[in-house]
């Protein structure tokens, strides 16, 4: 693609948004129309996701009327236009604007559509998928990314994040489309009027929260005793507020308070430097809150309310709770409320690569299957499908380490509002314990090991950020060691090639599909995996370590980073 023919596009295009064509006069660098032009913004395995702006490399009204105008042709290509899309979307700047612009080329190429009327959650989108019978679905959102993101989430008919085949041939589908200016609509209300774009309502809040009862391992208990448990919760100024509010009042947590400056669907986001539970910095309203009027714990979910970060208060101080212990403590909740009445050993659990095998220890203490999957919480929703299909064992529970959960299968994406839930519960039953969520967690290092973990991300900016991201990849693969400094190499796994290297001269086929992700385990037990963004230019490392005690946990997993920054620099 010529980006000079492609800007020249732009800028004489007389129906061109104003909007668009004042940011067009803003520009002049050279260098930046390139990279916002010379080609259209990635579509990934699950969508796509990218700043707002002008240009065919951003978010706005025109990129996402073209992978409107692609789903459409998709859903005709399978014969399903009156089986219908569901959509929703969340807070960010534009979201309401691109799910309606989304509803109405849909409608417009005779697919049925359900539209939310209001900004409501990512797994409430999930949920409602599969409630509607619909062939799929969008959610307008860019998740816990920073104000200037927005993106275009696609699910199947199962309700979770559409497979790679689809992924892959809706892309083909989109490559053949280059005429994102030329893309037009009738009106919303037209498409209301006939009868092809569906509005929905509170009634669809109602239908969730009466599924939310399947999440509670304990309603009478919780019913009844739920008020001891003091919560301190903020939206993160997204679409979390009025589910997780009904939900607890409903359940029993009526000791709950919510953030009032973070309950506003502020798209600035103006009280946080970002909307991300995983970030620290989001719970400093929360945490001044909890000083003012003590609380117990402190929950938080991002804009579109799929991943829950949470805080413990203990003796007055704050603990924050990383996505892989919040993961273990929910887990171990459930095992311990489901042992009493269900053969474990029918069911099983899933997680990631990049999570914690300390779920996965649990789960076996207790015959317990594991499936790890690829990273992203589609392949955990497809297990749970697989497993239906098979008829073999029941889905217990989902989780990520990047703070993603799933108990109930109703949705089919991880789930901010269960986790929350779920994980009050487990304060109330250490409650009744005597203990707090920090002394369970203790315990559970104590029966099973230490276990430390760390992320760390590296951005690859510009026009050749993705080339560089790979070429460092490739570089790693190249690289052969025994040894890590004080860490003696099992195994590696290269999911690109499929392929696991125990020694030069012996190697097994790996059984999950090709991603570009490497993955290298000691002997100890420790590992690091590299794995690059599927829808952005950064390249992430996850480390996990474990060890007999807190110390020496602390100190491996120090190690083990600092060896590998050695290995990359040489």
């Amino acid at each position: 693609m010529n980006w000079q023919q492609k800007l020249r596009e732009w800028q004489s295009c007389e129906h061109l948004d104003s909007g668009m064509k004042d940011q067009l006069k803003t520009l002049s660098d050279p260098a930046e129309l390139e990279e916002r032009f010379y080609k259209y913004l990635s579509f990934g395995t699950g969508g796509m996701r990218g700043e707002l702006g002008v240009g065919i490399n951003r978010i706005n009204d025109y990129t996402i009327k073209r992978v409107a105008l692609g789903l459409a042709q998709y859903i005709s290509e399978a014969g399903a236009s009156q089986h219908g899309v569901v959509i929703s979307y969340d807070n960010r700047h534009g979201s309401q604007r691109f799910a309606k612009w989304t509803a109405r080329v849909l409608a417009s190429q005779g697919v049925k559509v359900y539209l939310s009327d209001q900004l409501r959650p990512t797994p409430q989108l999930s949920f409602l998928v599969r409630h509607y019978h619909a062939f799929a679905g969008v959610m307008i959102t860019a998740s816990h990314n920073p104000k200037e993101y927005n993106g275009f989430k696609v699910y199947g008919s199962d309700g979770g994040q559409i497979t790679l085949a689809a992924a892959e041939r809706l892309l083909t589908i989109l490559n053949e489309i280059q005429n994102e200016l030329a893309i037009e609509a009738e009106p919303l209300s037209a498409y209301v009027n006939n009868k092809i774009i569906n509005l929905f309502g509170e009634e669809v809040d109602t239908l969730y929260l009466e599924k939310l009862a399947l999440v509670s391992q304990n309603p009478a208990q919780t019913s009844r005793f739920g008020s001891n448990v003091s919560i301190v919760y903020s939206p993160l100024h997204g679409s979390g507020n009025i589910l997780v509010q009904k939900a607890f009042q409903k359940l029993g947590f009526t000791n709950f308070r919510v953030i009032k400056e973070q309950a506003v669907p502020d798209p600035d986001f103006s009280t946080v430097m970002s909307p991300n539970p995983e970030d620290e910095q989001a719970f400093a309203l929360a945490l001044d809150e909890a000083a003012a009027r003590p609380a117990q714990l402190i929950l938080a979910t991002d804009p579109d309310a799929d991943r829950l970060g949470a805080v413990v208060i203990k003796n007055g101080e704050p603990i924050f709770l990383n996505g892989n212990q919040i993961g273990v403590l929910i887990l171990d909740y459930i095992i311990r409320s489901t042992k009493e009445h269900e053969r474990l050993k029918d069911f099983f659990i899933a997680k990631t690569i990049v999570t914690s095998d300390l779920g996965e220890k649990i789960a076996a203490a207790h015959g317990i299957e594991t499936r790890n999957t690829l990273t992203g919480f589609k392949f955990i929703g497809e297990q749970i499908q697989l497993s239906e299909a098979k008829e073999d064992k029941h889905f217990l529970f989902g989780y990520e380490e990047s703070f993603g959960y799933l108990a109930a299968t109703f949705v089919r994406d991880k789930d901010a509002i269960q986790a929350a839930i779920l994980l009050a519960e487990t304060a109330l039953s250490c409650f009744f314990d005597g203990i707090d969520l920090i002394d369970r967690l203790n315990d559970i290092y104590e029966q099973y090991g230490y276990y430390a973990e760390c992320l760390e991300t590296q951005m690859f900016p510009g026009k050749d950020g993705l080339i560089q991201m790979n070429r460092q990849l490739d570089d790693l693969r190249s690289q052969g060691f025994i040894q890590l400094d004080g860490f003696e190499l099992l195994c590696k796994e290269d999911y690109l090639s499929s392929e696991r290297w125990i020694s030069d001269d012996q190697k097994c086929l790996l059984t999950l599909p090709s991603s570009n992700v490497l993955k290298y385990i000691f002997k100890d037990g420790s590992w690091l995996c590299l794995r690059p963004s599927g829808t952005e230019p950064k390249f992430k490392v996850y480390y996990s370590v474990h060890g007999k005690s807190k110390v020496e946990t602390a100190n491996k997993l120090e190690n083990l980073k600092a060896a590998f920054h050695r290995l990359i620099k040489k």
